[in-house]
C-alpha cells in the first residue's frame, strides 16, 4: 500500500498514520467535493439523475479511466485488487455520492467471480478480458415464481449432440437488457442442489434465440436496468459450461459468500451519507435557540445511528479480510455481515431522516439526499440473497457452536486469526476457489471471541471502563445462551415448524451478537491507536456499540442505554470536523460541506 502523511483528528490526543488508505483518499479527492451542487460527481446530481432515471455514463466514464472496475479482479487476471477492506472503502467513497454506481461499474462481479470459484483458467482469463475491455457480464440465477428458493427454478439446459439448448427465463437480471455477456444457472437434472449447471454465454451466443425484456422499475438505484432475459432454446456450446454438469449452483453459492461481502459497501455508503446529512442539520438548525444537535432527543438519536454504522463498519472491514485469509471458513460470516449491514444501516438512515423534521419530505436539499440513500440501501437487502435466505443460512449453523463454545472450553485460534483485524496490512492473493459450503463451526470471529472475551473485559475495567467491561462479559453469556437454546430448538422435534421460526429468530440474534464480537476484537487489535478518531486504547465507542447491539438483540429500545451512549456521538461528530470518512481508522474526504442554513426549527 502506498503511503502519505498523518491526520490530525481534533480531540483525538493525537496524529493518526493514513497510509493503510490512501488510495481512498486519492480517489474521493479526484471525485471532489460531493456538497458542491455543480459537480457532477455530487449528492445534487445523484439525486437529479434518480429523479429522471438516468444511467450515470459520465460518473462511471470517470471511474472507469482509474481503473476503479477491476478493484475486486487478482492482478494475475489484470485487476488491481490488494484487499477487500481497500476495495471495500473504495466502494463507500464512489457509492456514497450515488449508490447506483456499483451496478453501474461493479456488476459483473458476481458472475466473475463464479468464474473463479469454479470455472477453468481458460474461462478465468476469457471474462477477465472482457471487464478489463469495459464489457459487462451479468448474472442469471433468480427467477420469479422460486423467490428465494433457488432450488425451484425451472429454466432448463438440455444436452443435444454438440452441446445444449437453453429454455426459460431469468428474473431482474441486473444490467440484463444491455450486458455483453451472462453467467446463467439453469436445470440439468430434476431434483437436489446438484441439479444445476452454470454456463457463460458470450456476446455470440447472446445473439440468438435470447429475448430482452424492457427494463422493470425499482424504487432505488434508478437509471439501472433490471431487466428479464427469456431463452428460447439458446444455443450453449460444451466448452461455455462452468465447471462440472450439476455444480453450478454450489459455485454460484461459493461466489456469492464474497458478493455479498462488497454489496455492503452500498449499505455503508449510504448510511454515511444520511447520518452526515443529518448530522450538520442537526448543527445549524435550532429549536428555542438549542441546536438540535444539542437536544436530548437529536444527541440521543445521532448516538444510537453512530452505534449502529460503527457496528456495520467494524464487521464488514473484518470480512472483508477474513475471506482472504481463511476462505474455507467464511460461510458463516459471509452471511451475518450481509445481514448485519442492510439492517444495522437501514436503521441508522431512519433515525437519521427523522432528524431532518418536515425537511425529511421535500424533494429537494438534505431531504432529497437522504431519500435517495434510503430508497437506494433498501435495495441491496435483496440484490443478492434474500433476508429470509441469509437468516436460514446462519441458523442451519447455529447449533453447532452450543459445543464448540461451551462455557470453560478454550477454543484454539486459526493461525490467521492474528491478522483478521489489522486492517489495511497486506493480505494473500484472495482465492474464491477454495470458498466452503461446509457449515462446521470454525469461525474465527466466534473462536477468537470466545478465547479473548474474559480477558478483554478485563482490559477495559483496568483502563477505566468497567461498564465496557460488563458489557463484554453480557456478550459471551448472549452467544452461550443463544447456541445453547439453537441445539435444543433442533433436537427438539416436536417443535417442528415452530423450532424453525425460532431457529430464524436465534440467527438475527446471532448475527447482532457477532457484530458485538467483532467489534470488541477490532479494539483489542489496536491498542496503540484510537478506533474512530479516540485517544489510544479508548473503549468509549466500543461500550456505545456494545450497549446498543445488545438492546437490539434482546429486543429493546436501544435509546434507553443513554449513560453509554455519549462516545458515540462524540466520535462521529470528531470524525466529521476532521473530514473523515465514518470508519474504524482515518479516510480523508475532500468535503467542503453544505452551505450554513441556520435559523431556528419550529417544525
Amino acid at each position: 500500500m502506498s503511503g502519505s502523511g498523518g491526520t490530525d483528528v481534533s480531540g483525538s490526543g493525537g496524529t493518526v498514520a493514513t497510509a493503510e488508505f490512501a488510495a481512498v483518499a486519492r480517489l474521493d479527492e479526484l471525485l471532489g467535493d460531493p456538497w458542491r451542487v455543480e459537480n457532477v460527481y455530487g449528492f445534487a446530481a445523484g439525486v437529479e439523475r434518480d429523479e429522471r432515471g438516468y444511467f450515470p455514463h459520465a460518473f462511471a466514464a470517470r471511474l472507469d479511466s482509474v481503473d476503479f472496475p477491476l478493484a475486486y479482479l487478482p492482478p494475475s487476471l489484470g485487476g488491481t485488487l490488494r484487499g477487500l477492506d481497500e476495495t471495500l472503502l473504495l466502494v463507500r467513497v464512489a457509492a456514497r455520492r450515488d449508490a447506483a454506481l456499483m451496478p453501474a461499474t461493479l456488476l459483473s462481479c458476481s458472475a466473475v467471480l463464479t468464474v473463479l470459484a469454479a470455472g477453468s483458467d481458460e474461462q478465468a482469463k476469457t471474462v477477465a478480458d472482457w471487464v478489463q475491455e469495459g464489457r459487462t457480464i451479468a448474472f442469471a440465477l433468480s427467477e420469479e415464481q422460486a423467490g428465494s428458493d433457488v432450488l425451484a427454478g425451472e429454466a432448463r439446459l438440455d444436452p443435444t449432440g454438440d452441446g445444449y439448448r437453453l429454455w426459460g427465463r431469468k428474473w431482474l437480471v441486473g444490467r440484463g437488457a444491455t450486458a455483453d455477456a451472462v453467467v446463467v444457472v439453469a436445470r440439468t437434472a430434476e431434483r437436489g442442489p446438484a441439479a444445476f449447471t452454470a454456463v457463460l454465454l458470450g456476446p455470440r451466443e447472446l445473439a440468438h434465440r435470447v429475448g430482452r425484456e424492457p427494463a422493470q422499475t425499482v424504487t432505488g438505484m434508478r437509471g439501472i436496468d433490471f431487466a428479464d432475459l427469456v431463452f428460447e432454446g439458446t444455443p450453449v456450446p460444451r466448452a461455455a459450461v462452468i465447471g462440472a454438469v450439476g455444480g453450478g449452483l454450489a459455485g454460484a453459492m461459493r461466489a456469492q459468500q464474497v458478493v455479498r461481502l462488497l454489496s455492503t459497501g452500498a449499505c455503508l455508503a449510504t448510511a454515511d451519507t444520511a447520518l452526515r446529512t443529518a448530522l450538520r442539520f442537526t448543527r445549524d438548525r435550532r429549536v428555542g435557540g438549542v441546536r438540535v444537535a444539542d437536544t436530548g432527543y437529536g444527541s440521543r438519536e445521532l448516538a444510537v445511528a453512530a452505534a449502529e454504522l460503527f457496528a456495520a463498519d467494524l464487521l464488514s472491514l473484518t470480512a472483508a479480510r477474513y475471506v482472504h485469509l481463511s476462505p474455507g471458513t467464511f460461510g458463516l460470516c459471509s452471511s451475518v455481515v450481509k445481514r448485519v449491514a442492510t439492517r444495522l444501516t437501514s436503521s441508522s438512515i431512519a433515525r437519521s431522516r427523522t432528524l431532518l423534521g418536515a425537511r425529511a419530505v421535500l424533494v429537494h436539499g438534505p431531504g432529497a439526499v437522504l431519500d435517495k440513500a434510503r430508497r437506494d440501501n433498501e435495495i441491496v437487502e435483496s440484490i443478492d440473497t434474500s433476508p429470509f435466505g441469509v437468516l436460514r443460512a446462519i441458523a442451519v449453523q447455529l447449533p453447532g457452536y452450543a459445543t464448540a463454545l461451551a462455557p470453560g472450553d478454550t477454543p484454539a485460534p486459526d493461525p490467521g486469526s492474528a491478522s483478521l483485524f489489522a486492517f489495511g496490512a497486506p493480505l494473500p492473493d484472495l482465492d474464491p476457489a477454495a470458498l466452503d459450503l461446509s457449515a462446521r463451526p470454525k469461525d474465527l470471529v466466534l473462536l477468537g471471541f470466545a478465547e479473548q472475551a474474559e480477558d478483554t473485559a478485563r482490559r477495559m475495567a483496568a483502563g477505566g471502563d468497567e461498564r465496557g467491561g460488563d458489557l463484554v462479559r453480557e456478550l459471551r453469556a448472549a452467544l452461550d445462551d443463544t447456541f445453547a437454546t439453537a441445539a435444543e430448538a433442533q433436537k427438539d422435534r416436536a417443535r417442528g415448524l415452530g423450532a424453525s421460526a425460532e431457529l430464524l429468530d436465534l440467527a438475527e440474534r446471532c448475527c447482532l451478537l457477532y457484530a458485538g464480537a467483532a467489534a470488541v476484537l477490532a479494539w483489542r487489535a489496536h491498542p496503540e491507536r484510537g478506533l474512530y478518531g479516540d485517544e489510544p486504547g479508548g473503549s468509549g465507542w466500543l461500550t456505545s456499540v456494545l450497549a446498543v447491539l445488545l438492546a437490539l438483540a434482546d429486543g429493546r429500545d436501544p435509546r434507553q442505554a443513554a449513560s453509554e451512549l455519549a462516545p458515540a456521538v462524540r466520535a462521529l461528530t470528531r470524525l466529521d470536523a476532521a473530514g473523515l470518512l465514518f470508519t474504524a481508522l482515518p479516510v480523508q474526504l475532500s468535503d467542503g460541506g453544505p452551505e450554513s442554513e441556520e435559523g431556528d426549527e419550529t417544525t
